[in-house]
Order: C-alpha cells, then structure tokens, then sequence
C-alpha cells in the first residue's frame, strides 16, 4: 500500500504545523542567545561578526530539514527496524538515531553556508572554501553553542515525539478532545466499532503456554497496527486476545473497515514463517463491524480513560461470536452498510437475519467479497 495513498488536507497541515514548530523554535534559540548582544561573534572565528540575519536563515533550513527526517523517521523507519524490538529497545534507537538526525542536518547547513560566506569573503577557490568551511563546522562541533543547540533541539523532539505518541495511543480525535476537556462530560458520537479477536486463542495458548503466547499476541497485535498505519481510526481497548477500533462515521462513506481488515490479512500473511517459527503457530484473526450512536465520557479518578457507552458495542460483539458459526473472517450489520455512499470496493453477501439478544428488531448480518 502506497504511503501516499491516505494523505489529505488534515495530514498535510498536521505535518505542516510540526515542521514550522521545528523553525520556530529554532528561531527562537537564536533570539534567546542574541537578544541584548550588540555585536555577536563564534568563539572560535572571533575575528568575524555573524550575520544574524543570516544564522536566522542558518537555523530556519536546519529546522525544517530536522523536523522533515524526524517525521519521515518516526512514521515509517522506526516502526519498520524496530518492529521486533522490546520497548527499551526501542527508545535506544529512537534516541541514538534522533541524535544523528539532528546533528546532520545541522552539520550539512553550516558547512554549505560557511563555504559561501567564505568564498564570498576571501574570493578563493572552492577547494579552499571547503577546507575553511569544514574547520570552522569541526570548531562549531566543539563549541559550547552547538551543544546547547543540540540539547535544545533534542529536548524539543523527545517533547513532540511524546505528545506524537500520546495522540497515536488515544487516536487523533480522542486525543485532541481529551486535551481540551470535552469528554468531561458525557458527549453523544456516531460512531463505528471494528472489533479484531484472536482465532482458537484458547487452543493456542493451551499449546504454546501463556509467556510464548503473550509475546504472540503482542507481535500481532503490533503488526496489525502497523498495517493500519496509512488509516484514520482511534484505539479503543485492549481486551485479552481482542483489539477495538474506532472512528466517526462521518470519516467513513466507503466501507474502510474492509480495506483495513484486507490490509490486516496481507501483514499477517507476510509474517506467517515467521509467526510459525517464533511462536509454532501461525494466527489468524476475525473481525464484526457496526456503527450507532454511543455516549463518550472520561472514566476513572487517577487513571482517566476514554469509555464509550451503546448498544452499538454490544452487538458487534455478538457479530464477533457469530463469525466462526457462519466461517467468516469478517461480519457487519445492515446499520454499517446503510450509511455508506460511496462506490464500495466489495459487494455485501447477505448471510442471515438474526434476532440478536437484547435487540427488539432483526438485524441483517452480511459478509462480503471483493469487487475487484
């Protein structure tokens, strides 16, 4: 699946926003350190003033180069070399790899622009200018201002980085309204519910025993996420050997919950021989889908979480107990496909009409197959 499949306004002003927050803030590093300075010189080139308006340039592309790799990095690299790695593990990389990510640029935009202020300055050959450029950048490495550049930087990536992580783990609207306090209070949504349980997970966990299993699942459960990485949809809960998914129904006229579910399958089916090495098994999982209106409040006193309150809940998951009944990997309700306008990449295969427990009207339950 291309990664630029799914980009549209709302990632293009997201990713916008955190480069120019990258800029400013390296803007502002420059003003802190030179504001109420009459005439600012390096320490290791005190025969020449900086140009200010210059190291604002300097700084600027820096910035916007650093923040460019660090969400090129995190979004799609780190995931991909570290998929397999612990959490420890994990952050090691992150934050050996985040310093190299924004010494380099730095490194880069100071040579190139040292090679220019002195070829301008002296008139000398290019080789010259290379040779003076790469002194003065070894010089600037030393000094006490690249180190506290590089600090200030660091810190201002491990604080973005988290509160990136943060939005990832609440999902992008749950976070957003979190922050803002609008789950205070209870709150009606319309919303759609993909529920993905673990096949046989009793056998399997009889089989391969609890700790195999447990690192199991969290290998899945790891891969599907990944999978989903180019789709739009909050994390609900972690229950067991089951994931919830969620969105608004508003973001969703298309049926995205087969494409995900198809984009699921496929990682999993990547990873087979190595499932099948690792663990002695090779996991497969099911998936029911509905969509209702569902209260959202904030739950909880020390540890406030996000709970959702519906029938809508209820009955995906008793579609979820009927996909191996009906030996389907993925069930939804006529509620979920009524809603849908768009051209669907699947037709809708009608499988029964159930009296679902606790519903006063039938429900239509439907599989699907594949269009193209």
């Amino acid at each position: 699946m291309s990664i630029f499949k799914n980009i549209n306004k709302q990632w293009l002003i997201e990713h916008i926003l955190l480069i120019l927050l990258f800029v400013g803030g390296a803007n502002l590093f420059i003003f802190i350190k030179t504001s109420g300075v009459e005439e600012v010189r390096f320490s290791f080139s005190p025969e020449r003033a900086v140009d200010i308006s210059k190291a604002y340039i300097r700084v600027s592309i820096s910035g916007a180069v650093i923040a460019l790799l660090i969400l090129l990095y995190e979004s799609y690299l780190h995931p991909y070399i570290t998929r397999n790695f612990s959490f420890l593990k994990k952050r090691i990389v992150w934050q050996v790899d985040t310093a190299v990510i924004i010494t380099l640029p730095i490194v880069l935009v100071f040579t190139i622009t040292e090679m220019i202020d002195e070829g301008y300055a002296t008139s000398t050959s290019l080789s010259t200018s290379f040779a003076k450029a790469i002194s003065n950048t070894f010089n600037f490495l030393l000094s006490g201002l690249f180190i506290s550049y590089f600090i200030y930087y660091y810190i201002l990536s491990s604080l973005i980085s988290f509160l990136r992580r943060l939005r990832k783990t609440f999902g992008e609207y749950v976070f957003y309204n979190y922050i803002t306090g609008k789950y205070a209070q209870p709150t009606e949504e319309d919303r759609v519910f993909m529920f993905i349980d673990l096949n046989d997970s009793t056998r399997i966990a009889e089989e391969i025993g609890h700790v195999k299993y447990s690192r199991m699942l969290n290998k899945c459960f790891d891969d599907i996420i990944f999978s989903l990485k180019d789709f739009k949809y909050d994390i609900y809960q972690f229950i067991g050997d089951e994931m919830v998914l969620t969105w608004l129904t508003k973001d969703d006229n298309d049926g995205k919950a087969i494409m995900m579910f198809e984009s699921v399958k496929e990682q999993l089916k990547l990873f087979e021989g190595v499932n099948k090495f690792s663990f002695g098994v090779q996991p497969t999982f099911k998936t029911a889908v509905s969509s209702g209106m569902v209260t959202a409040t904030l739950v909880g006193d020390k540890s406030k979480n996000v709970a959702y309150h519906g029938d809508v809940l209820n009955t995906t998951a008793r579609l979820l107990g009927l996909c191996k009944s009906y030996k389907q990997d993925i069930l939804f309700t006529q509620f979920d496909l009524k809603r849908l306008t768009k051209p669907l990449l699947f037709k809708p295969q009608h499988i029964d009409t159930l009296k679902l427990r606790g519903k006063s009207n039938n429900t239509k339950v439907y599989a699907f197959k594949k269009t193209k």
